[in-house]
């Protein structure tokens, strides 16, 4: 659950009577979680998309952790996970040394790194137009 920013409990609560329908969405939004499964098991969620998308800008896996706040054995063991559950790779890399190393999306992962964002912003965009209508409804009680 996150946090209020810098209001406390009591400064967030509505007085409002309940067929007062801005006041209640001045306070309430919606919030869900979305992830994609592959053949029933777990593929990625908002944060390994968040990864997925690091490491395509910085080019490393490592820079890729830092972006979403993963350490290094944290992002290997997700790769992994998510190269299990699709039984390939999903990132090409190439070791370090002189010439620095690096790692770059497969054209897969590059897919669904797009599917997954498009998707993403859809259902958020719908579910605040469902929270809309829920609300202006209740208030017509």
């Amino acid at each position: 659950m996150r946090a209020s920013r810098g209001t406390s409990r009591s400064d967030s609560r509505s007085t409002s009577t309940r067929g007062d329908s801005p006041a209640l969405t001045k306070h309430l939004s919606p919030r869900h979680k979305v992830w994609l499964n592959w053949d029933g098991l777990f593929l990625m969620g908002p944060n390994y998309l968040r990864f997925l998308a690091a490491v395509d800008d910085t080019g490393t896996i490592r820079e890729g952790g830092r972006e979403v706040g993963w350490s290094y054995r944290t992002c290997l063991n997700r790769l992994r996970r998510m190269e299990q559950a699709l039984g390939r790779p999903v990132l090409v890399t190439s070791r370090g040394g002189k010439t620095g190393g690096g790692a770059r999306l497969t054209p897969e992962a590059r897919r669904f790194v797009k599917i997954f964002s498009e998707w993403q912003e859809e259902v958020a965009r719908l579910s605040r137009i469902a929270f809309g209508r829920a609300v202006r409804r209740q208030g017509e009680r």
